[in-house]
């Protein structure tokens, strides 16, 4: 009790040291705050940038100068899955077709693309514009696996296929050598029937750029059910989930046995490298991570400079009241109990004004509760070490030489 009294009447008795002794708290407070919602703002505009600069890529063969009409394992591609990082995944499996008993070997033109994907967006060759639907259908046949599909107009034309129709085709798959290079050898799959739902009008003449016929990528997978025939994917494009996670997707892939392109590596059809368009993210990142770990790296500096606050402002501050201490020594109050006093009174004064500095802080910055209250408990903790050395030395002083020394 004689405690609190005693600081109640020393801090009422010194009212411009106790002010400034606020003043000083809570100027510091605000400035803390200030920087930590600093570095919370540069780690938002970290997370917004994953967001924002979302981070393609696509399988591509070696060299890098194709990314579709690959042979891509399907079992790399379903590992690449599994981790879990990429979304949006545009895919496609390309077949062969052709009318039923017309094709051999001697009459290879007679075959046609045939192409089941989940996203027009893998094709150039024409847009969704172009595609026209029979009632109840539209894009959105390609996210099933439907036994249906759309044909090239000319395709039609050429085999007086009509809308609402039933198309049968037998279909192909290239085969290839050991360098995944194509040969002029098809293996028969099964023979396909599929319901003709649309048509599209490609904007190149070119037999073998546009696919003739299109379904969903789900049907053209089950045409290989029942099959000894190996399935591949032709193409495989993708955006990663968190763009943050590059580097560990980049590592992800390494073991899966994706490697990056090589321009010196040679043409190949082969579907094993990757082409990861982070250009534009990791320039913006890196600035970014740049400025926040320099803010970061000054944390262990500006709490070692409010210890040294806290130290010199308790340091001057109690120096002046030096008699004031020595006659309650002198009065037979312990070196020990003189020392709590002091604490416990700069430690009430530098609470009070880091609440005050905490409450000016709102009106500038936006800090979660738990966050401003890290940074009063730690503001105090590196304070009050300082204070402590300050008050350590000032009590060191002798009662009677100080009070000699006044009269």
């Amino acid at each position: 009790m004689f405690v609190v009294h005693a600081i109640q009447k020393n801090a009422l008795r010194h009212k411009k040291k106790s002010f400034l002794s606020i003043l000083i708290s809570g100027m510091i407070v605000l400035f803390l705050l200030l920087y930590i919602s600093n570095i919370e703002k540069n780690q938002a505009q970290l997370i917004k940038l994953g967001r924002t600069i979302p981070i393609t890529g696509s399988i591509c063969n070696i060299d890098g100068s194709q990314d579709v009409g690959l042979q891509i394992d399907l079992e790399m591609l379903n590992k690449m899955r599994d981790t879990g990082l990429i979304k949006d995944e545009v895919t496609a499996m390309e077949i062969w077709a052709t009318m039923p008993n017309t094709y051999d070997e001697s009459a290879l033109g007679c075959l046609c693309r045939f192409v089941g994907t989940n996203s027009f967006s893998i094709f150039s060759s024409f847009t969704p514009k172009d595609v026209s639907y029979i009632d109840d259908y539209d894009e959105s046949f390609l996210e099933g696996s439907e036994p249906v599909c759309i044909v090239r107009d000319r395709f039609m034309s050429e085999q007086n296929i009509n809308l609402g129709d039933e198309l049968e085709v037998e279909a192909y798959v290239q085969k290839y050598d050991k360098e995944g290079e194509m040969i002029d050898d098809f293996e028969k799959i099964s023979s396909v029937k599929m319901k003709v739902i649309g048509s599209f009008k490609s904007k190149t003449q070119s037999r073998n750029e546009a696919p003739y016929i299109i379904s969903p990528i789900g049907f053209v997978e089950s045409i290989y059910e029942g099959t000894n025939v190996r399935s591949y994917a032709s193409a495989a494009r993708f955006t990663l989930k968190d763009s943050l996670k590059v580097n560990e997707f980049k590592n992800e892939m390494q073991e899966i046995g994706f490697s990056s392109t090589n321009m010196q590596g040679g043409f190949s059809r082969v579907g094993k490298a990757l082409t990861i368009n982070d250009e534009t993210f990791i320039m913006s990142a890196t600035r970014l991570t740049e400025s926040l770990n320099m803010l970061k790296s000054f944390a262990p500096l500006i709490f070692i400079i409010v210890a040294a606050i806290g130290f010199i402002s308790s340091y001057l501050l109690m120096q002046s009241r030096q008699y004031e201490f020595a006659i309650m020594r002198s009065l037979g109050t312990s070196k020990g109990k003189c020392f709590r006093i002091i604490f416990l009174e700069s430690m009430i004064l530098a609470l009070l004004g880091s609440i005050i500095g905490a409450l000016i802080s709102g009106f500038v910055v936006s800090l979660m509760a738990k966050t401003i209250v890290a940074v009063l408990a730690v503001f105090l903790i590196f304070y009050m070490m300082g204070t402590a050395i300050a008050l350590l030395l000032l009590n060191r002083f002798s009662a009677m030489a100080v009070l000699s020394k006044m009269d």
